[in-house]
Formats: structure tokens, C-alpha cells, sequence
């Protein structure tokens, strides 16, 4: 900083008078025209001559002080009267005060001091191309008002720059360069043609400041491609020449602009991709001079990095018909997608309609929560942060939630209903298709096709293609039923249905006295829906034991009549069933078999005891055996006694009969055990006569 100087002479008189102690006398004081300092820093300092000294003159005294509140001190005497002059040598180019006085009669007779005069000291400082200069009042009051600022061409010429009126005492130069060595001096002019001039000030100027940031205003993406459109404000600085454009990722990578009016720019280097990552970058403006890129780095893209809204998390229930959807708060000096955060707009697209704003949020929300998405849309999402200050919103990467339609099953179909006749139960056997949404299968049962129908049993998708249901609340033996399989996504919904099919109900009645049972069953439906029906009804009889015999085999019949007259050794019941044989053609390639129910007749024992039998082997009456029917066989035993009480012939066969073997004749008596249809026991006793 230079301060200008100017002296008070009523100080520096009362000064003087202590510091010389003499007598004023009337001889005119001498006045000083000019200072100069020249390049090796001396002083030369030019007074005008006594307008009348005498004979008395004696030297010239010169003073000089380096502070305003300092005492003056001599600096040189001068003899010789008629030198105007002096050179002080030594480095006076700060702040100083010069100031004479002449001398009579030694110093018995010393004249008033003179005015005091400050050498124009320059001082030098520079900003990037910009130099300043600034300099003191000389404090010559003679002065006409006018500094005279040169530079120097390094050629030997000194150039005359600008003019400044008293007191102005500061200027400012420009260079043309990025860098450039100065040499200035400032002039000013004294009294008769003498002329005061400064030291000279030298430097070499480098413009390594880079041009004044330019304020980033919006980061926006674009949806489609993932990259990201920068709006900057201009840099204020007059040299500006474009801007360089920082992009941060695992290293920084970097664009030019040039122009410093171009104020966007679509960032576009490999790798960067805003779609599917938040990503970070930063403007900042520069000049000619290439050499400072460092400086430009550290002042924008360290201190003013802008991050793109980015959708971090979303979650879709499809339950509830909601979306929920989150993205990353900006933090103090790290702005997200615009400087000045005021909200944020949520634009919904919804399949190739018109984007629209659903919402908008405060500058504190983080979360956005949809309701009510509808299976079959196409739904997409973009979050736009908003300035209000400066008008400018930026788009965020963007989601989109496809829920097209319900992955539902291509078929899902009823292949037969066989009981199983060991428990009683109806079998549903299940064909589906696995690569669906199906997450679980649900067995509905009704009285009637029309009727309500009531859940029996829920399974896991985790199943194999082909699977059945048991139904075990069911009576089959009392009533057909119709049967549907319904497929369950993860919402409990209802996203495919098999076929209604029925099930095949067998009854009958029996006529004990004729031996003749009469059955009849219901049709079964719900073999391949697309065309195949029952292509035969085949009707079983069981027996005893597991004998099985087909009474018949028709299309289309639905009852039987069979007369059990000629049938021996029939167990305790007669039991039928039918299977409906599908006929060819089903669409799945399937053939199958569907199984009504075991229906079984029951008849009471049929027991005939002879008293007597001839074992002589003439093929007629050879043995003792009881003439039984509709009776367990399975729990059968005749017991022979002599007439001391001792077994002699035991057997389980009803077939077998005693032979009377090793017995001569006489009364024997037997003892018959066995069981009807209900497994009641039955006891017949007697005797038998064995004649021989």
C-alpha cells in the first residue's frame, strides 16, 4: 500500500528552531524543484539558488528523516554556492522526507528551512495478468498536478502509459501474455523543468490465476442414454476462454468448451452412464494460458462438485399395488442435480402416454411412495430436483416397473378322480404348469356344479408337474362330487382355474331271496375339456379274497344286474366298482382311468351241516363238509372231537372237509366257527356219524 505524503511545515519549523538553534534571518530560503531516484536506487535531489546571500553564505544543509515522527537528521552539506544539486547515495526508494536549509556566518546566521519533498516511491503487485502500481505524493508543492506513469520496452524506450491527476496515485496495467517481465516509473514535474521521478519497479508476470468460477446451475440426465446435461452460469472474468469439464470416477476424466458464453454441455465420455449410478462432475472456466490446470482443478472440481439425482432403491409389492422409492440427500457445498435445492417433481410415464408430474416434494424428502399400479401397465419414474432461484430442474436416472400381465399357468387340468379303495378317500389327480407366478394350489369340492364350492385342501407350488389332492372330509360312498383346482399367486389371487370334473358314484341293492344284486353309477365328466370323453364304463365284481372279474364293459351303460345263484364261497360281501376308461385324443397326451367308489352287498351266512358221511371212496359222501357261503373265509375253522373229548381233526380251508381218516365208525362231534360280512363271529356245534 503507498501513502501519500505531505508535510506540515508549522511541525517542521518549530522543529527546526530546536534542532539549529539559531536566528532567523531575512535571507530567502532556498526552494526545493525536484527528486529523482534512478535505477541503482540513489537520490538526487535539485534545489533553486538564494535570490541574495551576501558574502555570508556559507553551506547548504540538507535533512532527512524516514518516519513522521521522527527528527530530521543532516544528510549532506553543500559548499558550494552555486551547486543546485546532490547526489545522496544509498537506497532512499521507501518512504524518506528531504529538506535544506542555508547557512550564514556559519551557524550564527542560518536562514529558514525550506519545504520539505518526498521521493515517489513505486510499489508493484500483481493478479493474474493485472498488474497494479501505486505510489506517495511526492509532497512537492510546486508540482503541476499531473503523475506521468511509463513502462519500459526493454528496447531502450520508455513509454508513456496514462496521465493521473493529483492525487490519484494508482493504476492498473493489463499484459498481453501469460507471462511477461514489467518495468515501471512514475514522473512528475518540478519547478523550472525539473522533473521528479520514482525508482523503477521490475517483475515477471505469470497468469497462473485461473478466471473467476463459474457457478454450476443444473446436472440433468438423460433417460435415455444415461448421460448428463451440465448448465453453468458465465465466469465473470473478462479473459475467460472456455471451460474445462471434470468427471469424477475412478479417475478424472475431462472435456473442453470453448467459448466463454457457452454455458451447457452433454457430457458424453466412455464410461459414464448416470442410468444406473449417481455421477459426479464439475466446470470450471479458463484463459489462454494452458499451464494452469491444476489451479483450475483445484478451484472448481475440489470445491463445487454437482452429483445427479439418482433413484437408489425401489421396491414393488405387488400385493398392495405399491412403489416405494428412495435417492441420496445432498449434502452442505455437494448440491444434487441443481445449486439451490427448493423441491423435487415426480413424473410418472404410464405405458406411451405424456409424462406428468404426480407429485411434488419438499427439498426434505427423500422417499415417494405410488399406490394403486394396475397389472398390464408399464410404469416409469423420474425424480426432478427444482431451483426456484434460478428456474433450472435436472432429470434423475429413471426406474421403470413393468407389471405386464399375471404370469398365469397355460393349463392347469384335472387328469382323473380315482378312490382309493384301501381308505376310503378320493384321489384328484393334477396336471400344471410350473413356469407360472403359481405359488399354491387350492382343492375345491361341491354337492353340485351350480352349488358353492367349498375349499378342501391347500398346497405349496413346490410340486412336480403331476401331483393329486387326497380328499379326505369327503364321502364318497354316499354322493358323486364335483372337484376344481384353482392356482394362487404370492397376493393370494385366483390366477388360473382347472375344469369342474365329477366324480363316478356307485350304488346298488341286493335281493337276498333270488341272490340278485342290482347296481347302477353315475357318468364321470371332465376328461379332456377340448373332446375326449368316457370311451368305456367298466364294471368289477370283487370276491373272496382279490378275485376280480369285469361284468361289463359299455360306452354308455350305467347298470348292472348279477345273479350270484351259481357263485360258491363268495365272502361275506360282494363289492363292485367302475372304471370310466377315457378314450383317445386328449390334448395333453393323456389317457386315463377315473375310479368310483367300492360299493360292497353284504348276505347273511349260508350254512348247511350234514349229520353223517361214508369215507369209502366211491366218490359220493367220502367226507364231512359243511356246505357255507357269504361268509369270511379268512375266518374259518371246523374242530372234530371222539367221544373222549380228544381233537382229531382241525382245518381253516372251508374246502378241505374231514376225511375220517384212521377212525372206525361212530359219533363224532364237530364244532364250526366263522364270521359274516360284518366280521360277526358265528358258532355252529353238532354231530356227525362216520359210517364205514
Amino acid at each position: 500500500m503507498f501513502i501519500g505524503l505531505r508535510m506540515i511545515n508549522k511541525y517542521l519549523f518549530s522543529l527546526l528552531a530546536i534542532v539549529l538553534a539559531a536566528n532567523i534571518s531575512a535571507q530567502t530560503v532556498p526552494t526545493l524543484r525536484c527528486i529523482s531516484i534512478d535505477e541503482n536506487q540513489d537520490v538526487t535531489l535539485s534545489w533553486t539558488q538564494p535570490a541574495d546571500t551576501g558574502a555570508d553564505f556559507n553551506a547548504y544543509l540538507v535533512y532527512y528523516r524516514n518516519a513522521v515522527s521522527a527528527p530530521f537528521s543532516i544528510l549532506s552539506q553543500v559548499t558550494d554556492y552555486n551547486q543546485s544539486s546532490v547526489l545522496i547515495n544509498g537506497s532512499f526508494a521507501t518512504f524518506g522526507e528531504f529538506m535544506m536549509v542555508q547557512v550564514f556566518n556559519g551557524f550564527a546566521d542560518t536562514s529558514a528551512a525550506s519545504d520539505t519533498i518526498s521521493p515517489i516511491v513505486l510499489g508493484i503487485s500483481s493478479s493474474g495478468r493485472v498488474v497494479s502500481l501505486g505510489w506517495n505524493n511526492s509532497g512537492l508543492a510546486s508540482q503541476d498536478s499531473i503523475y506521468k506513469l511509463y513502462k519500459n520496452d526493454f528496447v531502450g524506450n520508455w513509454n508513456l502509459l496514462e496521465n493521473f491527476d493529483f492525487p490519484l496515485t494508482a493504476a492498473q496495467d493489463t499484459i498481453a501474455d501469460c507471462f511477461e517481465e514489467v518495468l515501471y516509473r512514475v514522473e512528475a514535474n518540478g519547478l523550472g523543468g525539473c522533473i521528479s521521478r520514482s525508482n523503477q519497479v521490475n517483475r515477471l508476470i505469470v497468469d497462473d490465476v485461473p478466471p473467476e468460477q463459474a457457478d454450476l446451475l443444473c446436472a440433468s440426465v438423460d433417460t435415455s442414454s444415461g448421460e448428463v446435461i451440465l448448465e453453468w452460469d458465465r465466469s465473470a472474468s473478462q479473459d475467460a476462454l472456455g471451460y474445462m469439464l471434470f468427471y469424477f470416477e475412478d479417475f478424472n476424466r475431462t472435456d473442453t468448451v470453448f467459448g466463454a458464453d457457452t454455458l451447457s454441455f452433454t457430457y458424453d465420455k466412455n464410461g459414464i452412464n448416470a442410468l444406473i449410478r449417481p455421477e459426479t462432475l464439475s466446470v470450471a472456466p479458463f484463459d489462454s494460458c494452458f499451464d494452469s490446470v491444476n489451479l483450475w482443478y483445484n478451484q472448481a472440481a475440489d470445491n463445487l462438485r454437482f452429483r445427479t439425482m439418482f433413484i437408489e432403491t425401489s421396491d414393488y409389492d405387488k400385493c398392495s399395488g405399491k412403489l416405494a422409492f428412495s435417492w441420496q440427500m445432498p449434502r452442505e457445498g455437494f448440491p444434487v442435480g441443481v445449486r439451490n435445492l427448493s423441491g423435487c417433481n415426480v413424473y410418472r410415464q404410464t405405458n406411451s402416454l405424456e409424462p406428468e408430474v404426480i407429485s411434488t416434494l419438499s427439498s426434505l424428502d427423500s422417499v415417494f411412495i405410488d399406490s394403486g399400479l394396475v397389472a398390464g401397465n408399464k410404469y416409469t419414474y423420474v425424480i426432478c430436483p427444482f431451483d426456484e432461484q434460478s428456474g433450472k430442474e435436472a432429470l434423475s436416472n429413471k426406474i421403470v416397473i413393468d407389471l405386464g400381465e399375471k404370469n398365469a399357468p397355460d393349463y392347469l387340468y384335472i387328469k382323473s378322480i380315482v378312490n382309493n379303495h384301501d381308505n376310503g378317500y378320493n384321489e384328484i389327480n393334477v396336471y400344471a404348469d410350473t413356469n407360472s407366478e403359481t405359488v399354491s394350489y387350492g382343492l375345491f369340492r361341491s354337492l353340485l356344479a351350480q352349488d358353492k364350492f367349498m375349499e378342501v385342501e391347500k398346497v405349496d407350488e413346490d410340486l412336480s408337474a403331476e401331483f393329486f389332492f387326497t380328499d379326505e372330509s369327503g364321502s364318497p360312498s354316499q354322493s358323486d362330487y364335483y372337484y376344481q383346482v384353482l392356482a394362487y399367486d404370492e397376493c393370494e389371487e385366483i390366477i388360473g382355474r382347472s375344469q369342474v370334473s365329477k366324480s363316478i358314484y356307485l350304488k346298488g341293492t341286493k335281493n337276498v331271496q333270488d341272490l340278485i344284486n342290482r347296481v347302477e353309477w353315475t357318468n364321470y365328466e371332465g376328461f379332456d375339456t377340448a373332446g375326449t370323453d368316457v370311451d368305456f364304463y367298466d364294471l368289477y365284481r370283487v370276491t373272496t379274497g382279490s378275485n376280480e372279474e369285469l361284468l361289463s364293459s359299455e360306452p354308455r351303460a350305467f347298470k348292472y344286474t348279477d345273479n350270484l345263484e351259481a357263485i360258491d364261497l363268495v365272502s361275506g360281501a360282494v363289492c363292485y366298482y367302475v372304471i370310466a376308461e377315457e378314450e383317445d385324443g386328449n390334448i395333453y397326451d393323456f389317457k386315463e382311468s377315473s375310479v368310483s367308489n367300492l360299493l360292497c352287498l353284504d348276505y347273511p351266512p349260508t350254512v348247511f351241516l350234514p349229520n353223517a358221511f361214508t369215507p369209502d371212496d366211491d366218490g359220493l359222501n367220502d367226507r364231512f363238509l359243511p356246505y357255507v357261503n357269504f361268509i369270511d373265509p379268512t375266518d374259518y375253522e371246523l374242530r372234530i372231537y371222539d367221544r373222549t373229548g380228544l381233537l382229531v381233526f382241525q382245518t381253516n380251508d372251508p374246502l378241505e372237509g374231514w376225511a375220517g381218516s384212521n377212525e372206525t365208525t361212530g359219533i363224532f362231534a364237530y364244532q364250526l366257527t366263522l364270521s359274516n360280512a360284518r366280521g360277526e363271529a358265528l358258532r355252529y356245534a353238532g354231530k356227525v356219524q362216520l359210517i364205514r
